[in-house]
């Protein structure tokens, strides 16, 4: 495995700290946020700041968790994303996609209302 993932929960929201590489030779992360996804996650903040590299396989791993969670009526925001990796955000045209934030904070504050609801 060419990285590795650490995950925390803060209320109904899904904190992955990604670490190493995230590129086409590695479906780790796709791996795991199926699963997630598949369990009832909707709502994520994935961590960018100790990646060392990605590439479009990467990239493509954290469109298609973007897809998943739309179409289930989630949301996405990264953190952290080192500006290398903002410039290939915007070459791409994904900044324009992906939300990114400096603090854990601010991108679990805009997240849209994440609460189930409750049913009468």
């Amino acid at each position: 495995m060419s990285h590795s993932i650490s995950i925390r929960q803060v209320n109904h929201i899904v904190v992955l700290e990604l670490w190493g590489r995230l590129s086409v030779q590695d479906r780790t992360l796709l791996h795991f946020a199926t699963s997630l996804i598949e369990r009832g996650e909707r709502y994520f903040v994935i961590s960018l700041e100790h990646l060392s590299y990605l590439d479009n396989g990467g990239l493509g791993q954290l469109c298609w968790i973007y897809t998943a969670i739309q179409n289930r009526g989630g949301n996405i925001k990264l953190l952290k994303t080192p500006d290398r990796f903002k410039t290939l955000l915007k070459i791409t045209g994904l900044d324009t996609i992906f939300q990114s934030f400096e603090s854990e904070a601010d991108a679990i504050a805009a997240m849209e209302p994440c609460r189930p609801a409750l049913s009468a």
